[in-house]
């Protein structure tokens, strides 16, 4: 359900979920494939989000540690230790 009715717990478990997928995204594309930087916008397109929700979730896990934005045009992602050790805690979304 989506709109005014929506229970907004839903929303922020929603939220929650999607800022754990990117970054275990990032983590997949650092810990398993060797990539060290990534497309911010590219990897929200791939999980079904808008690059709206890439900024917002890019700058959530920047406030936490767990990313770097290096700048610069586009979003250009790179997981740090934190975020690394963030998913390797298996700490839920």
């Amino acid at each position: 359900m989506t709109g005014p009715d929506r229970d907004p717990s839903d929303l922020v478990r929603e939220r929650r979920a999607n800022r754990h997928r990117f970054l275990e995204r990032l983590y997949r594309s650092s810990e398993e494939e060797g990539v060290v930087y990534e497309d911010g916008y590219a990897i929200a397109e791939e999980l079904g989000l808008s690059r709206q929700d890439a900024e917002r979730i890019a700058r959530y896990h920047e406030d936490h540690g767990h990313l770097k934005n290096m700048g610069g045009p586009g979003l250009t992602l790179r997981i740090t230790a934190q975020g690394i050790d963030h998913i390797e805690s298996g700490r839920a979304p």
